[in-house]
């Protein structure tokens, strides 16, 4: 009797411990909220599945907007592991619902794009820029300004995302009345059409059904790449200097693979993935490639961005902006 207890016992510890390798080297499942590009999210899934193919990862895209609503009603019961690409002033907004983790590599982040504590780790440069249709604008009619985006002759021709759906669209809203106030922006409501996410606000004018949008800059050389005529368009008052950022979500599921996760998303190896074609990131890893193809930084006129007050403000001016939509 003894002997099958002692056996037994020893089954039970084996079967512990290869359960525990099996965890080390990868295995189960991990649920990613994805909040850039879909085919960015596909491209990080499949070389993080080749370097760990028996975690079965699911992948749920959509604008971080509909992430924060997600995770904020998920509180309780969170359903995802990890948030990918998602604004740092939006990040700061949830910042109660992520898990401090440092990273293997955390040293390799400059201290301006990361969270002290490991809340949240830089990912890319969300540059936002103008994409034009050049079949449908020409060079010398192109729209040079944030001001220039208010002009009535652009009246049924601009396209952007809603700001209270899409963290990059809030980012545009919130530069342009640190510009030129909430007239300006009801200048650009009366010309604009709005789309509930900022994948349309690119695309469409890409396929020529709107002539003008703003999107993070990447974007327009990823719709460049593929033949599409279109052009980046830096806006002549400079252009926010802001990033996204990924975390973990605390109490998610599958926190072993979230850590896993996070470890090989912040290495040089996976950040450039996204640098290069077909995404166009550029990185906050200051060893990692720039984009090909895109003009030096040096080239760009930026602002400094104030992502604290752009999180202090998000639901006065998302309430503001909500005011303006219904009455026009």
């Amino acid at each position: 009797m003894k002997t099958s207890v002692t056996r037994l016992r020893a089954l039970l510890v084996g079967m512990l411990l290869l359960l525990g390798a099996g965890l080390a080297f990868g295995a189960g499942n991990l649920v990613v909220y994805n909040a850039g590009t879909p085919e960015m999210g596909d491209d990080l899934v499949k070389a993080f599945k080749a370097k760990y193919p028996d975690v079965k990862v699911d992948v749920i895209r959509a604008g971080s907007g509909e992430l924060i609503t997600r995770m904020q009603a998920e509180a309780k019961k969170p359903q995802g592991d990890v948030i990918v690409a998602i604004a740092k002033e939006n990040l700061e907004v949830i910042a109660d619902l992520l898990f401090a983790y440092k990273v293997k590599e955390d040293a390799a982040f400059p201290a301006g794009v990361k969270d002290p504590n490991g809340l949240f780790y830089g990912f890319s440069y969300n540059i936002q820029a103008f994409i034009v249709n050049t079949e449908l604008v020409t060079a010398a009619d192109m729209p040079k300004s944030w001001k220039d985006l208010g002009d009535k002759k652009w009246s049924g021709k601009i396209l952007l995302a809603n700001p209270a759906l899409s963290g990059s669209s809030y980012a545009q809203l919130f530069q342009m009345v640190g510009l030129y106030g909430w007239d300006h922006i009801n200048a650009v409501r009366r010309v604009a059409t709005y789309v509930p996410t900022s994948t349309l606000a690119y695309t469409l004018v890409s396929r020529g059904e709107f002539a003008i949008g703003v999107t993070g800059e990447g974007n327009v050389f990823t719709e460049k790449s593929k033949g599409m005529p279109v052009v980046a368009v830096y806006p002549s008052e400079g252009t926010g200097l802001r990033f996204d950022a990924s975390g973990i979500i605390k109490g998610g599921p599958n926190l072993a693979n979230a850590k896993l996760w996070m470890d090989w998303l912040t290495t040089k190896e996976a950040m450039g993935i996204v640098s290069q074609s077909p995404h166009f990131r550029r990185m906050v890893r200051p060893d990692v490639a720039p984009p090909p193809g895109l003009p030096p930084s040096s080239e760009i006129k930026f602002f400094a961005y104030d992502d604290a007050a752009a999180t202090a403000n998000r639901d006065a001016y998302l309430k503001k902006f909500g005011e303006i939509f219904a009455t026009q």
